[in-house]
């Protein structure tokens, strides 16, 4: 059967066990022969074992027990030559299995480590392939019922039945959003590359409030000091969802309004989402930004504040919770230009307060 590695970047190739374990056959050599002329078998027996510990990592565990055994012997031959063995013969044989079996132990329990490790990165990649394919596949049907649902309320039902179809065309809405979070989550878990590109700040906080103000009665108000950078080098589109993520979340909760605030912060630009609901309940600051968190039941997937705050960080910047505002940072300002003074007045109306 082959030698199957425990890390993924150890070479399985016959090649590459044979040079493995060639360098350390040199290293034990090396070692031992060191050990021989300076006498240091306590400072020593470190290195013998870290020797150990790598062949079995790289090679594996009979590679490991190999190495273990050939530290012991050379162990014991050091031993010997610098006359720290002064007792009987069968006492040095006892000390080299005593050593053998040390370093057997250290060989079984990095094994064992190396094993767990490899099952939970693969069965986290088997949970994350699953996701991907489960949300792509459910994107269809959840399309199909939204689409007959409308076609149906179209062309008109009596009373009872059109309140159903509202219903199941809500719930449709409500699951294909869900949907979508998590093909969003598998991707982003994937891996999936960013697309970088200048992006004007101030111009997609204001795309995003134009396409909230006529699905509510909110007052949308956006807000930019003066001084603030007005490009930044990002992903337009990652942005722009988490930005849409943080903008969803404060409707939810806002009773009359929503103000986005947008400044400088530290050579970067921070955008303050801002409502006038309750705010998070204290102590659950950062249990927000966990996955299929809810904390209002009002609806929300638990999803939509996690992905905002990976996009943000696969980007270097963040998502925070401070004094009752949401901060999308965004720390790669691609030029100096700012907004002039005088013009950071909001818009959409409202005042800024």
């Amino acid at each position: 059967m082959p030698v199957r590695p425990l890390l993924s970047w150890a070479d399985p190739s016959p090649a590459g066990r044979r040079a493995t374990l060639s360098a350390a056959a040199v290293a034990l050599l090396v070692i031992g022969a060191v050990d021989s002329v300076t006498g240091s078998s306590l400072s020593f027996g470190v290195f013998y074992v870290l020797v150990v510990v790598a062949v079995t990592v790289v090679g594996g565990p009979r590679a490991g027990i190999a190495a273990a055994l050939a530290s012991a012997v050379l162990w014991g031959t050091a031993d010997v030559i610098t006359g720290r063995s002064q007792i009987t013969v069968w006492v040095d044989v006892w000390n080299g299995v005593t050593r053998f079996a040390v370093h057997a132990i250290v060989v079984m329990l990095v094994t064992a480590l190396l094993n767990a490790l490899r099952s939970a990165r693969e069965s986290e990649a088997r949970s994350r392939t699953f996701l991907a394919t489960a949300a792509h596949q459910l994107r269809t049907p959840v399309a199909a019922l939204s689409a007959s649902v409308e076609v149906m309320l179209i062309q008109g039902a009596s009373p009872a039945h059109e309140q159903l179809l509202a219903n199941v065309a809500g719930e449709a809405n409500r699951l294909g959003r869900l949907v979508t979070s998590l093909l969003r989550t598998a991707r982003l878990d994937q891996g999936e590359p960013l697309r970088w590109e200048t992006v004007d700040v101030r111009r997609l906080c204001e795309t995003e409030l134009e396409r909230r103000r006529p699905l509510s009665e909110l007052d949308w108000v956006l807000s930019v000091e003066h001084g603030t950078p007005t490009t930044a080098r990002l992903d337009a589109e990652a942005t722009q969802e988490a930005l849409a993520n943080l903008l969803d979340n404060a409707r939810r909760h806002a009773a009359s309004r929503v103000e986005v605030r947008v400044r400088p912060d530290r050579g970067g630009i921070a955008v303050e989402v801002t409502d006038d609901g309750p705010g998070l309940p204290s102590g659950f600051e950062e249990r927000a930004f966990e996955r299929f968190v809810t904390l209002d039941g009002r609806g929300g997937s638990g999803l939509g504040l996690a992905i905002a705050r990976d996009l943000a960080q696969r980007q270097g910047g963040d998502v925070i919770y401070d004094r009752k505002a949401f901060i999308l940072l965004l720390p790669h300002v691609a030029d100096g230009r700012s907004v002039p003074r005088g013009a950071d007045q909001p818009s959409g109306g409202g005042r800024r307060t």
